[in-house]
């Protein structure tokens, strides 16, 4: 069971990088060339995105829509969604994302939660 939910995640985040995070990283190359490193707006941009698509629909953004997956415990309020949000911003973080990647992989194989989902007291849940 935890290898599946595992799998879903994973898709859904492809799919939610392919369908949100690749074209708003262009748009904001284009836009903003120059003025700042275009990674991490993109990425502040895309953890804003998944505030608003958790908090409004469900639990769900686009990729854990078509995975059939969605956040647990959400819409108490903007601002408890957006903890869990905001703390992946450390996975676009040079080096420290890979150190916050690999820590966060170990919580999930020994807990069961990644650490956004710890530290944001929610949990990812299978539909049907």
């Amino acid at each position: 069971m935890k290898l599946l939910i595992l799998i879903q995640r994973v898709l859904a985040t492809f799919i939610d990088l392919i369908v949100i995070y690749i074209p708003v990283y262009f748009l904001v190359n284009i836009m903003v060339k120059g003025f700042f490193t275009p990674g991490i707006l993109t990425a502040t941009l895309f953890v804003i995105y998944n505030v608003l698509a958790i908090h409004s629909f469900q639990g769900q953004t686009i990729g854990k829509y078509f995975a059939k997956i969605r956040v647990k415990d959400v819409g108490r309020s903007i601002m408890e969604d957006s903890i869990r949000e905001v703390i992946k911003l450390l996975y676009f973080l040079p080096l420290l994302g890979v150190i916050t990647g690999v820590l966060s992989l170990s919580c999930y194989f020994i807990r069961g939660s990644f650490l956004h989902d710890i530290i944001g007291k929610s949990e990812v849940v299978i539909l049907g």
